[in-house]
């Protein structure tokens, strides 16, 4: 496989995650998707630097998270939405209930600092576990398992203060 094939195959392979991954550092769809094509070309002339071709999403996480570092603070404002992704649900009911404590739980995550927000992010949205997580960002792994740990009980006393406005989103439902 060529390298232009390998970057395509990449690409198709993980553009959404690093898509959702930059989104929590930019927090704009659009800057989010420019921000991990800048990063896919950047690979793209590092590709000689992989060491691991089996698993190069934690490589590309990482390049992701630089490029958006690099980007807020090159950047002279903060682009900040309060739409989350949306997802469809089979009644209008449901969609109601699911979008106020999706937004909930998006603006919860979103409002918690970097250090607890993105090993958060990659562990729990991503799937990766907390050595990958460690390498990525470029700290060990008992440093990231403390930073879950501190996240987790910032995001439900987050949580737990916005139950009485109404959103009604439970820990059970939350999984924290």
């Amino acid at each position: 496989m060529d390298s232009e094939e390998l970057v395509g195959t990449w690409v198709a392979a993980y553009a959404d995650r690093l898509v959702r991954l930059a989104y929590t550092y930019v927090r704009d769809q659009a800057t989010a998707e420019d921000r991990v094509q800048e990063a896919f070309i950047r690979a793209y002339h590092s590709r000689h630097q992989l060491k691991n071709r089996a698993d190069p999403f934690p490589w590309l996480a990482r390049i992701v998270i630089n490029e958006c570092r690099s980007f807020r603070r090159g950047s002279w404002r903060e682009v900040v939405t309060a739409d989350p992704p949306e997802q469809t649900r089979d009644s209008a009911e449901e969609t109601v209930l699911s979008r106020a404590q999706d937004e909930a739980l998006h603006q919860a995550i979103l409002s918690l600092p970097d250090k607890y927000r993105v090993p958060m992010v990659l562990y729990y949205f991503e799937g990766l576990p907390s050595r990958d997580v460690a390498h990525i960002l470029g700290t060990n792994d008992a440093t990231i398992r403390t930073r879950l740990n501190r996240g987790r009980d910032r995001l439900r006393r987050l949580l737990k203060e916005d139950e009485p406005h109404g959103t009604g989103i439970t820990r059970r439902e939350t999984g924290v």
